[in-house]
């Protein structure tokens, strides 16, 4: 009797499937890369805002020299702004309370974008409600409390010198802490900033000394 290939053959295909689904282990898939709610990061000001994902939320990811940045910054930025804000009322130079203005509307949203980024990394943002009754003579460029009482107390041409100088130096000091982080820092999200600072301040440097030597 002669019988057929065809089933055989059949045959011969399903256990070589069977064997082939029972030997192959199924592709491993990524783990999802943790992401945090974005951060706003301001730009220079008049230019547009940079919209980034936040520090990562595991504590061990976190570097401290990026956070200690972020949170002497915001504590460094509030004093500018006190100074920025009595300007104001007591310069006497217009483009002295232009430039207060800018650094007003300039240094304030990054507070927030700090804020933000200490945050999503599971820190603590520093209590910036009474930063003006603290002392922190030990971070670069912050001006002492006698200094801003004077500062509050001046009028005029004398408000306006003083505060272009104690400006000056209060920017450098932001600078050397940019540089710090830039050195030490390792997230990127944090460098950016720091060289945003950097660029910015750096800038209005030259255009405090300039306006030093006119008014």
């Amino acid at each position: 009797m002669k019988f057929s290939a065809r089933p055989r053959a059949i045959a011969v295909a399903l256990i070589a499937v069977t064997i082939a689904g029972c030997s192959s282990d199924p592709k491993p898939q990524a783990a999802p890369t943790p992401t945090g709610p974005p951060v706003i990061v301001p730009g220079t000001p008049g230019g547009p805002n940079r919209t980034v994902s936040a520090l990562p939320s595991t504590q061990s990811t976190v570097d401290p020299d990026d956070t200690k940045f972020l949170s002497d910054m915001m504590i460094h930025h509030t004093q500018a702004l006190q100074m920025a804000d009595w300007a104001g009322t007591s310069a006497a130079n217009a483009r002295v309370k232009a430039l207060a203005e800018r650094i007003r509307v300039g240094q304030k949203p990054e507070i927030e974008s700090m804020r933000q980024l200490l945050t999503a990394a599971g820190q603590t943002p520093p209590d910036l409600e009474h930063v003006e009754h603290m002392d922190h003579s030990k971070m670069p460029g912050m001006a002492t409390q006698a200094e801003l009482t004077t500062l509050q107390k001046a009028r005029g041409k004398a408000f306006d010198e003083l505060f272009l100088n104690l400006m000056i130096k209060h920017h450098e000091g932001a600078v050397t802490m940019s540089g710090e982080q830039l050195e030490n820092g390792s997230e990127i999200r944090v460098g950016e900033l720091a060289q945003e600072v950097t660029a910015t301040q750096t800038k209005e440097i030259a255009t405090m000394k300039q306006l030093l030597k006119e008014i």
